[in-house]
Formats: structure tokens, C-alpha cells, sequence
């Protein structure tokens, strides 16, 4: 796997909750990055599909998740 991407600089590491996480500056603990690179993110989800989702996350995962964590809730206001 690269270690630079779209821009000198970023890098990759791997979070604690275990994805991919893109960026570059410091590095915390959890492994995120000090100044997030969305650009890099993305870049590498199309050519490495199987590492979706890349952090920081897309506006898609984001909704995505949204929606699924609400989905239950909407099925039982739709019974009422």
C-alpha cells in the first residue's frame, strides 16, 4: 500500500475502531490525524474497494449510516 497519496505529506494509519484513517501532522492516540485529508481518503476507496470507508468519511457513508441507524425508528412511526 502507498504511503503518500494526492498530496506530499499524508499519510495512513489505521483507527481504533480499525479503518483506515488519512491525513497528515500529528498523530493521536486512536490514530487520527491532526489535519484530516479528505481528498486522500476517497482517492483510496476507488482503488481499494475493499478498505471502504476511509476516514475522514465521505457525505455518501455518512448519509448511509444515518439512515440506517434511523431506519428502525422511521418503520415504527410509519405504524402509528
Amino acid at each position: 500500500m502507498p504511503t503518500e497519496y494526492a498530496h506530499p505529506g499524508c499519510r495512513v494509519s489505521t483507527s481504533i475502531a480499525d479503518f483506515l484513517t488519512f491525513g497528515s501532522g500529528e498523530l493521536d492516540s486512536n490514530g487520527f490525524w491532526e489535519k484530516p485529508c479528505y481528498e486522500c481518503a476517497r482517492n483510496h476507496e476507488k482503488k481499494f474497494k475493499d478498505d471502504f470507508p476511509c476516514w475522514p468519511f465521505s457525505k455518501e457513508y455518512l448519509e448511509m449510516k444515518k439512515q440506517r441507524s434511523e431506519w428502525p425508528f422511521n418503520e415504527k412511526e410509519e405504524e402509528k
